[in-house]
């Protein structure tokens, strides 16, 4: 497997989120095709026991595991690896299951606004206009794609209780997201990755292992295939990545990239024979504007423009970070 390289370029590291909603979006047409060899929990289990054993050797090869390092941030890495992978991807299954996926996709969306207001809070900074003109584009973008651009089918939407999961899900996002930039230090984003995947992976298979009888159950080739294919894209890849972009772009410039992900699906379905509507494309349209809007037209820092009032407590600087 190619090892993911360091950014050397602001491009480079657009790329590179954009990169990892292109493989998010595509866990959600692998995510429909495994459930039909095994539960989404043993899937999900198996899915990050295997990035796990890929981040092991991968770190050590490429950085080498700073055990001390580790220790003096363990709560945190915990704090991340129970909201960044278990919580968010069991929030994200569990609600799922009991509303309807054009409600799950705009409650995501709202990750991005959470993610933000978190880092301004965290680095006492307001969010530029250009940020929030990204986030209110960005979203309306999401809502038109989700929607197929009908205003009825928004208006009828109504909430529920998985409406509540999903909700927690994109908190746990965002709380992923801010952190590293504040209270690790000492790591590089490939070692968070590294740790908060193991972390969560331990989690997740205690989680598969009390709730689904299927765990140790031989899921065929097919299935196989589809959890090497999320382990390596939709796990190992793409959190380095993303903790690649917040290191350099800050987490609220990194959070508008989110709004990729059902862009993508929507898109990798019509690869896959689903129809394209005028709207999808206009929904994609108002993506791209928000994530530009956010990120290359916005002139502030990465973590805002206006500074807050100071408490005499400073941002503390961060040698790594992910989200």
């Amino acid at each position: 497997m190619a090892t993911p390289s360091r950014p050397t370029s602001l491009p480079a590291v657009y790329l590179q989120l954009v990169l990892t909603a292109l493989c998010w979006g595509g866990l959600f047409h692998v995510g429909r095709y495994i459930v039909g060899f095994m539960s989404p929990q043993t899937a999900a289990g198996w899915r990050f026991a295997l990035a796990a054993l890929i981040f092991i050797p991968l770190v050590a090869w490429r950085e080498g595991w700073p055990l001390q390092a580790i220790r003096r941030n363990a709560l945190v890495l915990g704090v991340m690896s129970a909201v960044g992978v278990f919580g968010f991807n069991t929030g994200l299954f569990f609600g799922l299951k009991s509303t309807s996926a054009v409600n799950g996709a705009l409650i995501v969306a709202v990750s991005p606004a959470l993610t933000t207001v978190l880092a301004a809070l965290l680095n006492r900074r307001v969010p530029s206009f250009m940020q929030v003109l990204g986030l209110v584009l960005g979203m309306a973008g999401v809502a038109v794609v989700v929607s197929r651009g009908s205003l009825p089918a928004l208006l009828s939407l109504h909430l529920s209780g998985g409406d509540a999961l999903v909700l927690m899900a994109a908190v746990c996002w965002s709380v992923y997201s801010v952190l590293p930039q504040r209270f690790v230090k000492g790591l590089s984003p490939l070692q968070i990755a590294g740790s908060t995947i193991i972390g969560g992976a331990v989690l997740m298979m205690a989680f598969a292992g009390g709730t689904a009888p299927d765990v140790f159950v031989w899921p065929g080739a097919g299935g196989v295939w589809a959890i090497v294919f999320m382990a390596v894209f939709g796990s190992v890849l793409a959190y380095v990545w993303w903790n690649d972009g917040v290191k350099v772009v800050g987490p609220a410039q990194a959070a508008v990239f989110m709004n990729f992900v059902p862009l993508f699906a929507a898109l990798i379905g019509v690869v896959l024979g689903e129809h394209l509507a005028a709207s999808q494309v206009v929904g994609a349209g108002l993506i791209i504007a928000g994530v530009v809007s956010a990120t290359v037209l916005n002139k502030a820092p990465a973590s805002g423009k206006v500074a807050l009032p100071t408490t005499g407590i400073e941002p503390v600087a961060c040698t790594g970070k992910l989200s």
